[in-house]
């Protein structure tokens, strides 16, 4: 028997990507928001879900002078969107396995809306830029990992019917 579990917290996972480090970080991303206003949707879109990997765990741990505090809402976005796509998807393996799923989904999603609104996505992947994307990557696993598994274990564990 298919249990549908799994695919509605995936799901619920990805819609809450596009809006939970805007409740977190609201003034930053309405002023670019404000910026792109009426040019283009899939620029809006890309912006919303990139913010999402705006955190630099990397630049963080190497102590780097431009972070300042632990206060990071992208942790806290992938954080909450992992807890609840794990409490969905009911059990710690699961609810851990719904979260990375959602975490590789919403990069995919990023990327193709960073191409079709044509921003260069070569300049996120290369020099200076690269260790901030991977990063934001880095963190957003991290987050991801932390969430699904306390979502995963708050549920209780998954029941298999046969």
């Amino acid at each position: 028997m298919t249990s549908y579990r799994l695919i509605i917290g995936i799901l619920v996972g990805i819609t809450l990507s596009f809006f939970t480090v805007f409740f977190f970080n609201m003034m930053v991303i309405l002023d670019q928001i404000k910026l792109l206003s009426g040019t283009n949707l899939t620029k809006i879109a890309s912006l919303l879900i990139g913010a999402n990997f705006e955190f630099d765990m990397i630049s963080f741990f190497s102590g780097s002078p431009y972070i300042l505090g632990f206060f990071a809402p992208e942790i806290l976005a992938w954080i909450f969107i992992s807890y609840i796509t794990g409490t969905i998807a009911k059990g710690l393996k699961r609810g851990t396995i719904a979260s990375v799923l959602v975490v590789i989904v919403v990069l995919l999603i990023w990327i193709i809306l960073s191409i079709i609104s044509g921003q260069d996505l070569m300049a996120l992947f290369q020099g200076t830029q690269l260790t901030e994307t991977l990063g934001g990557i880095i963190s957003a696993i991290v987050g991801v990992l932390l969430g699904g598994s306390v979502g995963g274990l708050v549920s209780g564990p998954y029941e298999e019917f046969y």
